[in-house]
């Protein structure tokens, strides 16, 4: 079996400032119309093309933060001889790409049509020939409902089956709430792309297939128990959502009807190798009944898991344990066997009142499925459900089955083994900080996010006495189809500040000054990143059109000083959201850290996963750090604040 480097290697395709990029990652693809059923917003600016100059100042200084002297003056000669030797060329092609498309590094949007699988598509996701599961695929969490048992169970599968088409049909109807960053409107178009879509394998490179250009919408979900699947109706003839009554009347059959478990069920293909499934998928599909079956859960708009018992592991918790149903179903003798990696949105309802989802990355970043996770905690708020009520022109309930050989039957086995071991192998930990939530840096008047991730890099140089270049996203949605930036760390003053927490007996008021400054050095480059002024997805930018026309790998990407800050050891997001819906994900390497995080007003919210193979890193001490890192910044603001004012 590979090793979980090498398994883990292409999500770092997520994070494209990294080295896995080739020429045809830079080409086109067919291009076709797309419905556009979702609210159209004023018209958003394209992204700019950063200016090169700035690019290599970023670059510099994040450099020098993680180079020694000797080193950053090797970096320095390289970055000028690129910047007089190749850097004209590179940003020429790409000005003319930005004269061509709406979107430089996420479509090819042109006058009349839209490009399918344009630069970030390809080489984030559907060039990686890696798993789903934890790779590429995050989990995202509802807080707990109070149920036991089956009953309760399928009474909740129902609830949140009928709310996400409430809020389908609310897309449909584009009556969506506008997305904002403060006075700024956000591209929604990842919104309409969430549900019917699936990421088929292909053979080199996946395809996409969004419901939002189906010729008919789907009217059915994919349901799962046991390892065994099925259809079934979630919306009517009219295209009204069903009722509770007959939701629930569906899920009864589906139960009543999977009670032995399918020993070879072909969803946990979703969690092998692109390739291999890819092969298997084809083989399978050969059969004509086998492929009406792929064909029905590929097109439904979402898939809901009736899961069996999953009990948390020796030393975590209920709510560690639901992360891991939501990331990977905790392997193939538990509830694995009831996930389809490739689906966008697939629901999971525990048997205990744990539920949450996991979703395929591709379509969509995580704050409209945030959004999508808040509705649906809003209607059961609200009680706003439609209990009774007929329905006409419902198709029967029925049974996914497929016809496998014994191959077939082999690659499944060792997919089982696969997504075994990599439940087996990482560590996730959900914590809570209740001392104090965003309020607190607010109310110090620092960015809480910026406080957040200097305590991050506070953690993470205490336990490993290094700086760890750190992945956060940003968002790019003020642009038009804007996807993601990177919001690099460390920068050369939270540098300064771990050195000298790390030498101890500092001033209050001089760790308090270096404490500002390494926020706001974080907050100033957010602001820049945001604004479509960042440094990753420029060096994605040359890399590829390099590929593209031929030339040579630029020289500012062969430094040691890139390769090491495309080695991140925190990968870190943010996701925000009103009720307590923790998102988590894997990290993306062995020695890394991932933490998706999520600031409430009075307590802050992280999910911390790590491996377990790799004796350095470990979620439950990472916590214990971050817990002292969060008081030793609350103190020193506190204090440092007392003695400026003696001055």
């Amino acid at each position: 079996m590979p090793s979980p480097l090498q398994a883990w290697r292409q999500f770092r395709a997520i994070r494209p400032e990294l080295m896995y990029y080739s020429a045809a990652a830079a080409k086109g693809a067919p291009s076709v119309q797309r419905r556009d059923f979702s609210a159209p917003a004023s018209k958003l600016p394209k992204l700019p093309v950063p200016d090169g100059i700035h690019t290599l100042k970023h670059f510099l200084d994040f450099a020098e933060a993680i180079e020694s002297p000797k080193e950053f003056k090797q970096t320095l000669k390289t970055v000028q001889t690129f910047a007089d030797a190749e850097m004209l060329k590179l940003d020429s092609a790409l000005a003319e790409r930005a004269k061509k498309h709406n979107n430089w590094n996420q479509s090819s949007k042109t006058k009349d049509q839209l490009q399918l699988t344009p630069w970030w598509l390809n080489v984030a996701y559907l060039e990686s020939r890696d798993p789903l599961p934890v790779v590429t695929s995050p989990g995202v969490n509802f807080p707990k409902f109070e149920y036991q048992g089956q009953t309760g169970q399928l009474d909740h599968a129902a609830k949140i089956a009928q709310a996400a088409i409430f809020f389908y049909k609310k897309i449909q109807r584009g009556e969506l709430k506008q997305d904002m960053a403060g006075s700024a409107p956000l591209d929604m178009a990842q919104y309409r792309l969430l549900f019917g879509t699936s990421r088929v394998p292909k053979k080199d490179k996946d395809e996409i297939r969004y419901g939002a250009d189906a010729a008919q919408s789907a009217r059915h979900a994919a349901v799962f128990r046991n390892g065994h699947a099925f259809r079934m109706d979630v919306v009517d003839r009219d295209g009204d959502p069903l009722s509770l009554d007959t939701l629930r009347q569906q899920l009864d059959e589906i139960v009543s009807a999977s009670e032995n478990r399918n020993l070879f069920p072909l969803g946990c293909m979703t969690a092998e190798k692109r390739d291999k499934w890819a092969e298997v998928r084809e083989s399978v599909g050969r059969l004509p009944s086998n492929r009406k079956s792929l064909d029905t859960i590929e097109s439904a708009l979402f898939t809901l898991a009736i899961d069996g018992p999953a009990q948390p592991l020796k030393g975590f918790t209920e709510r560690d344990e639901q992360a891991r149903q939501s990331l990977h179903g905790s392997g193939s003798e538990r509830n694995s066997v009831n996930r389809w990696f490739d689906k966008t949105v697939q629901f999971i309802i525990g048997d205990n009142g744990y539920c949450g989802m996991c979703y395929e990355h591709t379509p969509a970043e995580g704050p409209p499925v945030a959004t999508l996770m808040d509705f649906v905690m809003d209607q059961f708020d609200g009680r706003t459900f439609i209990a009774e009520g007929t329905s006409t022109g419902l198709s029967p309930v029925r049974r996914l089955d497929f016809e496998l050989t014994n191959d077939h039957k082999k690659a499944i086995e060792k997919a089982k083994r696969r997504i075994d071991a990599v439940a087996e192998d990482l560590e996730v930990l959900t914590y809570t900080f209740t001392r104090f939530g965003k309020n607190f840096p607010k109310s110090v008047k620092v960015s809480p996010d910026s406080f957040i991730q200097l305590a991050f890099a506070l953690a993470f140089h205490r336990i490993h006495g290094t700086l760890a270049p750190t992945y956060e996203t940003a968002s790019l949605r003020k642009f038009d189809e804007g996807r993601t930036e990177n919001i690099r760390g460390p920068n050369l003053q939270t540098a300064k500040f771990c050195q000298m927490m790390k030498i101890g007996n500092r001033p209050f008021v001089e760790l308090h000054e270096q404490l500002h400054a390494a926020i706001a050095a974080h907050k100033k480059y957010t602001a820049d990143a945001m604004n479509g002024a960042g440094m990753d997805r420029h060096l994605l930018a040359w890399r590829l059109l390099a590929a593209e026309k031929g030339l040579p790998l630029p020289s500012i990407l062969d430094t040691s000083a890139y390769k090491r800050m495309a080695h991140y050891q925190v990968s870190t997001s943010q996701v925000p959201t009103r009720h307590y819906i923790p998102m988590c994900f894997g990290p993306s390497a062995d020695d890394c850290y991932g933490i998706c995080y999520n600031p409430q007003e009075k307590e802050l919210h992280f999910t911390i996963t790590t491996f377990q193979h790799f004796p350095s890193t470990s979620s439950k001490r990472f916590a214990k750090e971050l817990e002292r890192a969060l008081n030793d910044l609350r103190a020193i603001c506190v204090k440092g604040a007392k003695e400026h004012s003696k001055l």
